[in-house]
Parts: C-alpha cells; sequence; structure tokens
C-alpha cells in the first residue's frame, strides 16, 4: 500500500514541477496567460479532485517561495480550478460540447475568483503580463473589478485552452497499465468521484 501510495504522490510531484515551470516561463517572459495549472488540471483529471487541489496547493507555496510570492493569494484559484475540474472530468470524456461547456464553466468560475482577489488585494496590478491591458482600462474609467474580470477572461480562455488541451494530450499519451493503476490507487484511497457513486474525498 505504500508503494501504491508513492506512485499516486510521485505523479502530484510531477504535475506540480509541470506548474512550477509553467508559471516561471510566463512570468519571465510577460506572457498574458499563466500556464501555471497544467498540472492541477492533470491530477484533477487522473486522480480526482483532492489530489488535484493538493498539486495546486504544492504549486502556490513552491512558486511564492522561489520566485513570485505574489502567487500564494491565488491559492484558492487553484484549489477550485481542481474542485470543478476533478468532478466534471471524472468520466475522462474529452470530446463533445459537454466538455468544452464544462471548461468554460470552469474558466469563467476561476476568473471570478481571480478578479476578486487581484482587484482588492492588488488594486488589479500583478505580477502577470495582462496587468497591462488592466491598467488601460482602468486608466479610461472602468471599475476595478470590471477592468479585471474583462482582462482575466480573456486571458484565461486561452490558459484553460493550453492546459486542457496539453492534459488531454498527455493523458492519452500514457501508458494504458500506468494510467489504470493511478486511478484504480486512488479509487482505492476513495479519494475520487466515480460516476453512479459520490465518494469521499
Amino acid at each position: 500500500m505504500r508503494k501504491n501510495k508513492t506512485r499516486i504522490l510521485t505523479f502530484c510531484a510531477l504535475c506540480a514541477a509541470v506548474n512550477f515551470v509553467g508559471g516561471l516561463t510566463a512570468l519571465t517572459l510577460r506572457l498574458p496567460v499563466y500556464l501555471d495549472s497544467i498540472g492541477t488540471i492533470l491530477a484533477a483529471i487522473v486522480l480526482g479532485p483532492f489530489y488535484g487541489m493538493l498539486t495546486g496547493l504544492a504549486t502556490s507555496v513552491i512558486n511564492a517561495a522561489l520566485f513570485d510570492p505574489i502567487t500564494i493569494w491565488f491559492t484558492p484559484v487553484q484549489l477550485l480550478t481542481a474542485l470543478l475540474t476533478g468532478l466534471m472530468f471524472r468520466n475522462h470524456r474529452f470530446s463533445g460540447w459537454k466538455s468544452i461547456a464544462s471548461i468554460l464553466v470552469i474558466t469563467v468560475c476561476g476568473s471570478a475568483l481571480s478578479s476578486v482577489i487581484a482587484g482588492y488585494v492588488f488594486d488589479g496590478v500583478t505580477s502577470s503580463g495582462s496587468s497591462m491591458i488592466v491598467a488601460v482600462l482602468k486608466n479610461s474609467g472602468m471599475n476595478v473589478i470590471t477592468a479585471v474580470f474583462s482582462t482575466q477572461i480573456l486571458t484565461d480562455i486561452a490558459d484553460r485552452a493550453i492546459s486542457f488541451g496539453l492534459s488531454f494530450s498527455v493523458i492519452k499519451l500514457m501508458p494504458k497499465s500506468y494510467l489504470y493503476a493511478l486511478e484504480s490507487e486512488a479509487e482505492t484511497y476513495k479519494l475520487r468521484f466515480k460516476k453512479g457513486s459520490k465518494r469521499v474525498f
């Protein structure tokens, strides 16, 4: 059982590392996207909401400690993204309008939460490259929350499209035996939701 749990935690650590690299790249290049939730989404789809949230929490702590202290304030966004992703994609169905609608719901909810945090804590100006757009909208007379959300929703759509697209591709490329082992072990610990039966996580 210890070996099984080690495999799951190792996968989460790899996902957090992906988030670290993505977030650092976006910050260094001042990109208008964030790229720091790819691993969170991947872990949430494969292992369920609990481990997705664990990955997101680890990401926020590591990124804040190593290169961007502001990210710790956006930990709730990582947790919300993991929770919604784990619930909506628990059956690994990555195609069709239902999948697109789920991603849009996750994006809008995350954007709303991010906007409130950025607006009230940082007055709309954060380390993201999108802050320049927020500044322009604020100077035009727009309310700070509206300015942040208007910018956030556009950048988040692009960010989530990249993050979900990469996560879906990775899952499809993963060896079926390894993927099945991870899922089975997550079920053993009762940390996923299975179709038709609600499980404690």
